[in-house]
């Protein structure tokens, strides 16, 4: 039920993450309140953990047209068991100028200090219950047809990630590997994921595969050699996350053709 009138926003939008902030923000100039319902469709429903408790409010709040994200919770004492936990629309809290860094860029905020939430509460059998339920928002809703868009709606799954890596390895461009999958589901809609989602995706698994492999390997290798080749040198820095973040080898041949000819070439 919605208590306000919306205009139609004119806005010109430049990119998938700017559409959806540029237009929260214009329909706010419009809307000052908006109620889901006029009685809760979500009091008492039962989730059998927290994944299934989050996707229960992140489906019903897509119905509606507003995003997530996780709230506060209660342990019970001296446990890591919730016996209460919420969550909260995304458009919760306000930003803290206090905390506010100098940046080259200006970061769109859609934070209204909106109240709407749901909270469960735990029993000792592990069943997740919805107790409470605020249903108003002092901010517009997103039309339909940018609610894919909503960041607690976008997923890159693993399905989707295996498929861009092995098309990126093959020499595929990403952006090519994206308007594949655009045509094969129908659509950007229902891709479920943005390009900047899916380039973030991308770095991380790198990262991760780094981390997990492929740096222990390479500093083993270069240890192996340093020990049964005459003038092979090796060195690395790390980062304080103990990352590997560069590092530098030449073999014995390398170094006499650097007394040679005093070229150096570095990557």
């Amino acid at each position: 039920m919605e208590l306000a009138v919306m205009d139609n926003s004119e806005a010109l939008f430049e990119s998938n993450s700017g559409i959806l902030s540029t237009l929260m923000s214009e329909l706010n100039k419009e809307v000052s309140l908006f109620v889901e319902g006029s009685e809760s469709m979500l009091m008492m429903k039962e989730a059998k953990n927290e994944d299934e408790a989050y996707d229960l409010y992140n489906e019903y709040a897509f119905s509606k047209g507003f995003g997530i994200r996780v709230g506060k919770g209660r342990k019970r004492q001296n446990s890591e068991l919730y016996t209460m936990k919420r969550f909260l629309c995304s458009c919760e809290g306000v930003k803290d100028e206090k905390r506010k860094r100098t940046r080259s860029y200006a970061r769109l905020d859609t934070r209204t200090g909106c109240t709407a939430f749901v909270q469960f509460s735990i029993g000792k059998d592990g069943v997740w219950t919805v107790v409470n339920h605020n249903m108003i928002h002092n901010h517009a809703m997103v039309p339909l047809n940018k609610r894919h868009l909503i960041r607690s709606q976008r997923k890159v799954s693993n399905e989707a990630l295996y498929f861009m890596s092995t098309l990126k390895a093959s020499g595929v461009k990403v952006s090519d590997t994206l308007r594949v999958l655009r045509k094969e589901v129908g659509g950007s809609p229902m891709v479920g994921f943005t390009a900047s989602d899916a380039y973030n995706a991308l770095s991380r698994a790198k990262a991760n595969k780094l981390e997990g492999h492929d740096c222990h390997q390479l500093i083993k290798y270069f240890a192996q050699r340093n020990s049964s080749e005459e003038g092979f040198y090796y060195d690395f820095e790390l980062s304080e996350e103990d990352g590997l973040l560069s590092f530098f080898w030449r073999d014995g041949r390398m170094k006499r053709d650097y007394d040679y000819f005093g070229d150096f070439i570095g990557f």
